[in-house]
C-alpha cells in the first residue's frame, strides 16, 4: 500500500499510551500515518515528536480532525467530550482510550451519524463473552479490581477521603459501588468499569470493588457474570506500564490491536 493510499490516524495525548501508540504508527508496525499529535502539555507533544523518526508536527485537536481519518483520544476523560464534538462535526472516526468520558449522549449522537465510535478492551479480556451475554439475560456483574498501593495514590476519591496508601503490609478495600462513581472517583484507574459496563448494560446490576494490595505488582481485574447463557468467570493479571504504574501495558497493546482490526480487511473476534 503506497503511503497516499494509507489511512491517516491523528492522536490526542501524549502519556504512555499515546506515546506507544505512535511509536506503533511511526515503526510501521501498523498500516497507517501519523499525521499530527497533540497534548495539554506542549512540552510532552514536543518530546514526543522529536523521539519519532516521522517527526509528526504539534497541532490542535481541531487540526487533527480536521486532518485525520481516524483520531485517537488517550488523553484524559476531561478530553473526551471535545473529541466527539470534533470528530461528529467533521465526520471522522474516533477511537477512545479514557472511556469513562463517554455519555449516553455521546453513544447517540454516534448511532445518528455517519461516524464510528471505538472503545478498545483496554486492561481486560473476555469481553466477546459479555457482548453475547448481553444478547439475552444479565442478572449481575462484579469487577473487583486489586492494584498496588502506589498506581493509586493520587486517584481523586484517595485524596478526598484521606486514605493513607503508605506502609501498607495487607490488603485494604478503598471503594465498593458502581462503575459511574468508580470512574469519577479514580479517572485513571478504572476505565475497564466503563468498557464493561457499556458491555453489559446492566443498570443497577453492576458493582465495582477497588483493593490496594501491596503483596502483588500487578493490576488485577476479576470479573463475575451471571446471566441466562450461564457463568463467566474471568481474571486478567496485567503488568504495569513501565511509564506509569495507574495504567495497564495490556491498555496501549489493546489499542494498537484495535487500530490494526480496523485497518484490516480481516476481523477476528467479535
Amino acid at each position: 500500500m503506497s503511503k497516499h493510499t494509507l489511512k491517516k490516524v491523528g492522536l490526542i495525548g501524549c502519556g504512555a499510551i499515546g506515546t506507544r501508540i505512535a511509536q506503533a504508527l511511526d515503526t510501521g508496525e501498523l498500516n497507517a500515518a501519523l499525521i499530527g499529535i497533540c497534548d495539554i502539555h506542549e512540552a510532552a507533544a514536543r518530546k514526543l515528536s522529536d523521539s519519532l523518526s516521522s517527526n509528526p508536527p504539534i497541532m490542535s485537536a481541531a487540526d487533527i480532525a480536521e486532518h485525520a481519518d481516524i483520531v485517537v483520544e488517550a488523553a484524559h476523560v476531561s478530553a473526551v467530550a471535545e473529541a466527539v464534538d470534533l470528530c461528529i462535526a467533521r465526520g471522522k472516526d474516533l477511537m477512545v482510550m479514557s472511556v469513562g468520558g463517554l455519555t449516553t449522549e455521546h453513544f447517540e449522537r454516534f448511532e445518528n451519524s455517519d461516524t464510528n465510535l471505538y472503545m478498545p478492551s483496554g486492561a481486560v479480556c473476555g469481553l466477546d463473552g459479555v457482548l453475547a451475554s448481553n444478547l439475552e439475560h444479565i442478572d449481575t456483574v462484579t469487577l473487583t479490581t486489586r492494584k498496588p498501593p502506589a498506581g493509586l495514590r493520587d486517584a481523586p476519591f484517595i485524596l478526598e477521603n484521606n486514605i493513607n496508601l503508605d506502609g501498607l503490609t495487607e490488603e485494604i478495600t478503598v471503594f465498593e459501588g458502581s462503575p459511574a462513581q468508580a470512574i469519577k472517583g479514580f479517572p485513571k484507574n478504572i476505565n475497564v468499569a466503563t468498557t464493561l459496563y457499556n458491555a453489559a448494560n446492566v443498570d443497577g446490576k453492576f458493582q465495582v470493588r477497588i483493593v490496594a494490595d501491596p503483596s502483588v505488582s500487578n493490576n488485577i481485574h476479576e470479573v463475575a457474570l451471571s446471566g441466562a447463557l450461564g457463568n463467566i468467570h474471568i481474571t486478567v493479571e496485567n503488568v504495569p506500564s513501565p511509564d506509569n504504574p495507574r495504567t495497564s501495558a495490556l491498555a496501549y497493546y489493546s489499542a494498537i490491536a484495535t487500530l490494526r482490526k480496523i485497518l484490516s480487511h480481516v476481523k477476528i473476534g467479535t
